[in-house]
């Protein structure tokens, strides 16, 4: 299928799907028709397009999704590596959300010490 058709049935921008490509993320193989040569990709990049989102609404970077699906893909990623990158996502996840009550608490009291003097 072509970059639009992919487009409309993943719902990400031509640009960002190409942004993906450019990175490694997916592939695609050239269509030549005429003197263009177009992009064609296979029906598996709506799945791995899918596994990026997942991942990146996961917390995921780039980077990180990119080398799991790899390593998911070729059968190299353990259950042991698999249990690994959970729990370190899970202390990062953890630790952001510390953080962000730490922001929360601090707001909290300078809305409160703002509102007292109104």
């Amino acid at each position: 299928m072509l970059i639009g058709e992919l487009s409309r049935q993943t719902g990400l921008s031509k640009d960002t799907i190409r942004f993906y490509e450019k990175n490694g993320l997916i592939q695609s193989s050239e269509r030549k028709a005429g003197s263009r040569i177009y992009r064609e990709y296979s029906d598996s990049v709506i799945e791995r397009l899918g596994m990026i989102r997942q991942g990146k609404a996961l917390g995921f970077t780039l980077s990180e999704i990119r080398e799991l699906t790899e390593a998911w893909e070729d059968g190299t990623l353990s259950r042991s590596k698999q249990v690994e990158v959970i729990r370190d996502k899970l202390a990062e996840i953890q630790q952001k959300m510390s953080n962000l009550q730490e922001m929360e608490d601090d707001l909290s009291i300078k809305l409160d010490k703002l509102t007292q003097t109104l």
